[in-house]
């Protein structure tokens, strides 16, 4: 059985950079069962989740991570929910979604989650950029880093290349030119990392030490989707009270509401929905 994805930090030599890996098999094939998406559809959501799913890394102890794209050319919605501890859910709209342009047009919307703090929010508007200009489009404009993606389509891993900031001025050049310089120099190592598939963690911590990067830590990443009965109810309240009975088919006494991320089902009766407006009253 394939071991839990996970999440590594390295850090080089010089201290210049942090590189993040991830070993995603095990997330993406729980994607694959969970999700009847099939194909190029499927191609599609797995480079996403592999593209941002790093940025966890960037997150602080306790704040949670929300990408969601809307797209109108070609249509589909796309929402990703993971936290610093990388517990994720995803889903893809519709499922039998075929992706057949290598660009989209419509919104990307990031949302940061902080403990006892209101939420950042930022909202791209996308017009024809590719997968991975969304990607640097975020980390420019939404966590103002130096950080360049590099995505596997051998294996089901990706790295994050992070230029930390220099403890003085002058000690080397902080830009992201010299970012992607650095990953110019490594990507042939990186490319025959991903080649391998490695995922026990002695060979990739080796793998990433022949090339001079030094793991600091890892954390797991894995699906997991927070939905019960009792959000249900309370998520399908609103529409409740704007439909009322008219939510229901003549005579239908619940509900069968699916959760859009693990396929959950849950059934829900006009007397829930009811007793939950009279609390909130």
């Amino acid at each position: 059985m394939t071991p839990d994805s996970r999440l590594y930090t390295f850090i080089d030599e010089a201290r210049e950079f942090a590189l993040y890996f991830l070993e995603g098999q095990r997330l993406i094939q729980d994607l694959a069962l969970l999700h009847n998406i099939q194909r190029d559809g499927f191609a599609y959501f797995r480079d996403v989740v592999l593209s941002i799913q790093p940025l966890i890394a960037l997150l602080k102890h306790g704040e949670q991570l929300g990408f969601y794209i809307d797209s109108d050319d070609p249509s589909f919605r796309l929402k990703i929910e993971t936290s610093h501890h990388g517990e994720t859910r995803c889903m893809l709209y519709p499922e039998n979604f075929r992706q057949l342009s290598d660009t989209m047009c419509g919104l990307v919307r990031l949302q940061k989650l902080f403990p006892n703090h209101p939420p950042y929010e930022s909202v791209i508007e996308v017009d024809g950029l590719p997968l991975r200009e969304i990607v640097n489009r975020v980390l420019r404009d939404s966590y103002q880093v130096n950080c360049v993606m590099m995505l596997s389509q051998i294996s089901d891993q990706s790295v994050l290349l992070h230029q930390l900031p220099p403890l003085r001025p002058d000690e080397y050049d902080y830009s992201i030119d010299a970012t992607r310089a650095r990953r110019e120099q490594i990507r042939e190592s990186l490319r025959g990392i991903f080649e391998k598939a490695l995922h026990m963690h002695e060979d990739i911590e080796q793998a990433f030490s022949e090339i001079g990067f030094r793991r600091l830590a890892d954390r797991p990443v894995r699906f997991h989707c927070s939905c019960s009965h009792e959000r249900m109810v309370s998520n399908i309240h609103p529409l409740y009270q704007q439909e009322g009975d008219g939510l229901f088919d003549p005579g239908q006494a619940e509900l069968e509401v699916t959760c859009e991320y693990c396929k959950s089902r849950y059934r829900v009766s006009r007397q829930e929905l009811e007793r939950t407006g009279n609390s909130i009253n």
